[in-house]
């Protein structure tokens, strides 16, 4: 298996600030572009006719040199709950009811899948709305948009979506008061950073320094300062879990 270097620079807590204002499902992105089986995947897709990015979650492949908030991820409605459903409703509709995709046309990246179904993601790579239209288009101009929500414990995360959806489409921006603020985002990149010194074959001592400073002792480390040690341990075996199943944290919940 081919050997890859880190994301970002694990040593400068800067090379990851954006990160702070992010939307979980971007750390889903981040994980999802450090692990080994996605990078080698990436690199022989055009030399596996059977290979397809819906393994991992994504409805087309995403290079991942792209780290959060430039790339845009267009994650399927299985792997993302979030994800509205879509058809073209009957009848004219009056003005304000209709959804122009023009009106939100810097936020738009868009795919098509075999069964004509249009996936659309509305994103500055910061905070993520994503919707599937069935049965039509956007792409003839403004639209009454008939959205389907089943179910009860489904219901409220694309409840959640569906009001950033209404609220983007009628302004053309995501109010403030709609961004996400991953209260855990801190310790996701600390997570993060770790991975990246292992991607890089760091020892658990130097990633200790690099994270805490002087908090760690100068030496016998591993005694004087053995709870930061325990930290980082932690740390480590988080990172390599994500590493290898990097949707199996909470990036989708």
């Amino acid at each position: 298996m081919t050997r890859h270097p880190p994301a970002a620079d694990w040593r400068s807590p800067d090379a990851y600030c954006e990160l702070l204002h992010c939307d979980r499902r971007a750390f889903a992105w981040e994980w999802l572009r450090r692990s080994p089986a996605y990078r080698n995947r990436w690199a022989a897709r055009n030399r596996s006719a059977d290979d397809a990015p819906g393994r991992f979650g994504l409805l087309t492949w995403v290079d991942p040199a792209l780290a959060a908030p430039d790339a845009r991820p267009i994650w399927s409605i299985d792997t993302d709950p979030r994800v509205l459903c879509g058809r073209p409703a009957e009848g004219a509709g009056a003005d304000h009811d209709l959804f122009d995709v023009r009106e939100v046309s810097a936020f738009l990246s868009f795919a098509v899948d075999a069964a004509h179904i249009e996936h659309w993601l509305l994103s500055d790579g910061r905070w993520f709305v994503r919707l599937d239209l069935h049965d039509g288009t956007l792409l003839g101009g403004p639209a009454l948009v008939e959205h389907r929500i089943a179910g009860l414990a489904s219901a409220g995360p694309k409840l959640d979506a569906l009001r950033q959806f209404v609220a983007l489409a009628r302004k053309g921006r995501l109010p403030a008061s709609m961004r996400p603020k991953e209260r855990r985002a801190a310790q996701w990149i600390l997570e993060l950073r770790v991975a990246d010194a292992l991607l890089e074959g760091a020892r658990q001592q130097a990633i200790a320094r690099a994270l805490f400073g002087h908090a760690i002792a100068a030496g016998r480390w591993r005694i004087e300062s053995a709870s930061y040690r325990l930290r980082v341990q932690r740390l480590v075996r988080v990172a390599r879990r994500y590493l290898a199943a990097p949707l199996s944290g909470p990036w989708f919940e």
